[in-house]
């Protein structure tokens, strides 16, 4: 068996964006509308508790923690990136949503949103819940939590993943890591 070798020890909180290893409709739907290489954004930490790496992410079950090891099997990582800005106090404030319910009517909504961005028109998110969150919605309300400077740029209701994968691939925002080992 081959060592597993930890990526997020001694690091902040990264993020990271994926697609399904297999066929999944809510993926196709998201990349479809959203114009997008990914699906899905997550966030991966060390857990001392564990001693490994977790990801943390609004997923259709609700939102969850995960081993790295069993999230790698079934998703496959487009990115995985080390914020210039840590995340870590607003990542502190997620713990409390861990085991709240999947936003699937504001990912309904997105598709509003999309629609409203294809016409040129900022439209809202005519289903958005309070209660409820789905998985770039998580990582826009953390970087606002935690008082990025450029959260602003961010409506979390109305966020996809692939617009934190543009935002964090441009230079100076992130540490984009090498994900090699798990294509």
């Amino acid at each position: 068996m081959s060592e597993v070798v930890p990526i997020a020890k001694g690091r902040t909180t990264l993020i990271g964006f994926s697609t399904p290893r297999h066929f999944n409709p809510v993926s196709w739907l998201v990349r479809r509308f959203t114009n997008s290489e990914c699906s899905h954004s997550f966030f991966v930490y060390w857990d001392d508790d564990f001693e490994c790496d977790m990801v943390l992410e609004a997923h259709e079950l609700g939102f969850r923690l995960i081993a790295w090891p069993r999230f790698v099997k079934k998703n496959r990582v487009v990115a995985l990136v080390e914020p210039a800005f840590a995340l870590d106090p607003g990542f502190l404030r997620l713990g409390e949503w861990v085991g709240s319910v999947y936003d699937f009517g504001g990912l309904i909504g997105q598709s509003v949103v999309q629609f409203g961005r294809f016409l040129q028109r900022k439209w809202r998110n005519p289903f958005r819940s309070s209660k409820a969150m789905f998985c770039s919605e998580s990582i826009a309300l953390c970087m606002q939590w935690a008082g990025h400077p450029d959260a602003k740029l961010f409506t979390p209701k109305e966020t996809t993943p692939q617009d934190l994968l543009v935002f964090f691939r441009e230079p100076g925002r992130a540490t984009i890591l090498d994900i090699q080992r798990w294509d």
